[in-house]
């Protein structure tokens, strides 16, 4: 295979900036055949051909986008070499752009002539044209971007496994499964997880980093993912344009809950389906990740079994002192029969706080109080980024501690039912995908199948204070009570500034008293009752990220592949394109946003343009208003500009 040569840099940049031109190497095309593309030149390899390109995988091109004064340019629009535009700036009166050299001003009147795209050997992005006017050289077809290995050039950034993903005759090459929890046969089938990563690596998959953190999501999904996708509700999911060959990593991961597997094969074009116990979530150190947790166990509540049924080794249950993924502290329920430690040496000194992912703290029995210094802690615990999961009477960390009072109204010691028929709130998106859990795991029943049956239900809070999310509610003893609430941390600050997560269930596991019995003798060895399944969902959704704020990327007029007049950046808000020179109008023969002969030109409609919020240009030097969104969807959230989305 032969490297074909490019055309000499640009003179006008010259030298000095020490850019070199590295030979194109990316995949074309696959299926019978594959096509690599090379320098422009596309050359075939025969389906028995094994091997690929041998290509430095150690570098990885990056576009330096250009200054005005890098160049020497004192005038003009300009690019800066990777599809942006920047301006050079004016010429003082007398003077014009291009009269001295390329992009310079000089004394007038003398002419300066145009270069085109092909003249300055430009083949992407927007380029100057020496005399103060803005080219537009054209796009580079994906995966190949502008100025990745040389400015104003088409080239690849295309790195490590980046180079074993083929383009199919049909269809894609794709890795499919179904994600679930690691349970044990002896408490039935594993439940699906829902709204786990799945995703391949393209670079080192890094340990967490240990002890409480401020994280929002993405923060803890290392490796550069590659391609990636989200478990459905019934933890399935299609990774498509997967790299083919031998011995491809695989990551699946819910928070700090990760597995870590390497594919032997994958088939390119084809669909590779992997087994159940390939996609499971790890029940020991040795097979993956599994958050570091702390649970005060207490009289009233064996949420400790919950996490064995839901795959957690038992012999992750430990001392403090010990390895074990989940530390055991006793309140007043059961201990592990070697000298369990108490729970004050948990809520009451930070620094051993600070060691754990989540701390599950279940209800006691009895309202027992807890003094202001360890609800500080518990606070400050959470709004360092840590996740809390309490039940009934642990209300006491929640109802008289400002300001996680503030998130709910609190009737404490109301009292409740034996049985009760409970139901999902289906007002945010975390609860929608809770209804379609229980319903695909069975643990829903009813003439609609819509309601949970739940045993020992409390009424210890009225109502639930946005911009809290209640999960579950019931009609007795008042309409819509609610029976179970999350919130994020620290209370009343911006969703960008939040990252800790509090769960309040006011429901037990079973009605059953722990006290003075020893891990694991409380719990029993059947298969999960729906109130435990529902207890297990909500248990993994605790050690989900905390979503940051919904944004927008603004589009430049550049990628928009407007010359002239005003248009929208599609999250909103107006930018300036530039003037057309001489008799030329913007739009004028009749192309919107483009340069062009006097003509007429008929402005676009925000219908016609095909959006539905923000300011943008008409085509024409103008502009439309095509409104706003409601709220909580803005304008450009889904990644269609100028489209509300969320």
């Amino acid at each position: 295979m032969r490297a074909g040569t490019l055309p000499a840099m640009r003179r006008r940049l010259g030298p000095a900036l020490g850019i070199a031109l590295i030979p194109l190497v990316g995949v074309a095309a696959c299926g019978s055949r594959t096509g690599l593309l090379v320098s422009g030149s596309v050359e075939t390899l025969e389906a028995g051909d094994v091997s690929l390109p041998d290509v430095d995988s150690s570098f990885v091109p990056q576009c330096k986008a250009r200054s005005c004064a890098e160049a020497g340019w004192t005038c003009g629009e300009n690019g800066d070499g990777c599809g942006g535009v920047i301006q050079c700036g004016d010429c003082p009166t007398s003077q014009r752009c291009g009269s001295k050299g390329f992009s310079v001003c000089g004394p007038g009147p003398m002419a300066c002539t145009p270069q085109t795209c092909q003249q300055l050997g430009d083949e992407c992005g927007p380029a100057a044209d020496g005399c103060g006017g803005l080219l537009q050289c054209g796009t580079c077809l994906p995966p190949l971007t502008c100025g990745a290995q040389a400015p104003w050039r088409c080239g690849s950034q295309c790195t490590n496994l980046c180079h074993q993903q083929v383009v199919c005759d049909s269809g894609s090459t794709t890795v499919s499964g179904t994600v679930v929890a690691g349970t044990l046969p002896l408490y039935g089938s594993p439940d699906p997880i829902s709204g786990a990563i799945v995703y391949v690596p393209n670079g080192t998959v890094q340990p967490f980093a240990p002890g409480v953190a401020c994280n929002q999501c993405g923060a803890d999904v290392s490796g550069s993912p590659l391609v990636e996708t989200q478990t459905a509700p019934d933890g399935t999911f299609t990774l498509q344009n997967v790299p083919v060959g031998n011995n491809i990593p695989l990551v699946i991961q819910l928070g700090r809950w990760r597995r870590q597997i390497t594919i032997s094969t994958v088939t390119a074009c084809a669909d590779n389906p992997l087994t159940v116990d390939q996609t499971r979530m790890p029940r020991n150190r040795s097979e993956g990740d599994i958050p570091r947790t702390a649970i005060a166990t207490g009289a009233a509540d064996a949420l400790e079994c919950v996490l064995m049924k839901m795959g957690v080794d038992q012999a992750e249950f430990t001392l403090p002192t010990s390895t074990g993924r989940v530390h055991m502290f006793v309140s007043n329920g059961a201990d592990d029969g070697i000298g369990t430690p108490g729970a004050e040496s948990l809520w009451g000194n930070p620094q051993q706080l600070a060691l754990y992912d989540q701390v599950i703290l279940p209800c006691e029995g009895a309202p027992n109080p807890k003094s202001l210094a360890d609800q500080t802690n518990i606070i400050a615990y959470a709004n360092s980024g840590g996740r809390i999961f309490t039940t009934h009477y642990g209300y006491v960390w929640l109802y008289n501690d400002p300001p996680f009072s503030q998130t709910a109204v609190w009737s404490p010691g109301t009292g409740g039912q034996a049985t009760q028929d409970a139901f999902v709130d289906l007002s945010s998106p975390t609860a929608m995908a809770f209804q379609a859990w229980l319903q695909i795991v069975g643990a829903l029943s009813g003439p609609s199948m819509t309601t949970l049956m739940l045993q020992q239900t409390r009424a210890d809070f009225t109502a639930v204070n946005p911009p809290s999310e209640e999960l579950l509610y019931t009609n007795s003893p008042t309409p819509e009570q609610p029976l179970q609430y999350d919130f994020y941390t620290p209370v009343g600050q911006p969703l960008a500034q939040q990252c800790g997560r509090v769960f309040y269930s006011d429901f037990h596991v079973v009605d059953a008293n722990n006290m003075g019995s020893t891990f694991p003798g409380e719990c029993t060895a059947a298969p999960m009752t729906p109130q435990e399944k529902a207890l297990e969902f909500l248990l993994f959704d605790l050690g989900s990220c905390v979503p940051g704020p919904v944004t927008c990327a603004p589009q430049s007029c550049a990628q928009q592949g407007i010359e002239c007049g005003q248009a929208g950046d599609g999250c909103g808000k107006s930018i300036q394109c530039g003037s057309c020179k001489g008799t030329q109008s913007c739009g004028g023969a009749g192309s919107p946003g483009k340069c062009g002969g006097i003509g007429g030109c008929n402005p676009q409609t925000c219908k016609q343009l095909g959006f539905d919020c923000g300011i943008n240009g008409d085509g024409c030097g103008g502009v439309v208003d095509c409104g706003s969104c409601k709220a909580p969807q803005i304008c450009g959230g889904g990644g269609t500009p100028s489209v509300c989305g969320p």
